[in-house]
């Protein structure tokens, strides 16, 4: 039930990131593509960081959350680690100029909750099936 909560505050997340980007291109009459605008570029590419990189967090965390093999309050580290590194990284982008302190921090916790989750699956699959 943790990652659901995590998915519901991440769906929340992206429906505002899907608001500001749709918002911004009929601001701007741009339908598709980006054009020569540097806002819409910016805000696309965060619109599609999110949703490439939000589902295998989700899948990850929530292999976390069913192995039993990690204390549930590392679930939920990993789950506002992911939360906040999906909003620093959306803020960096929502600027004429964009944030790189806030993208690095944003990008910084996604990949090392990305890197961390899977390898903790991996030994939590490994202790499971060959070391029972």
């Amino acid at each position: 039930m943790m990652t659901f909560l995590y998915a519901s505050l991440l769906g929340v997340l992206y429906f505002l990131i899907s608001l500001e980007t749709i918002n911004a291109r009929r601001r701007n009459q741009i339908s598709l593509g980006v054009g020569d605008n540097r806002q819409i570029e910016q805000i696309v590419s965060a619109h599609s960081n999110f949703s490439a990189y939000t589902p295998i967090l989700l899948i990850l965390l929530f292999g976390l959350e069913n192995s039993e093999q990690v204390s549930p309050y590392i679930v939920h580290l990993f789950g506002l680690l992911i939360f906040f590194g999906r909003i620093f990284h959306y803020r960096a982008f929502r600027k004429e100029k964009m944030n790189f302190k806030y993208r690095v921090l944003g990008m910084r916790l996604t990949l090392w909750s990305l890197l961390v989750m899977s390898l903790v699956n991996i030994w939590a699959i490994g202790k499971i099936h060959f070391l029972n």
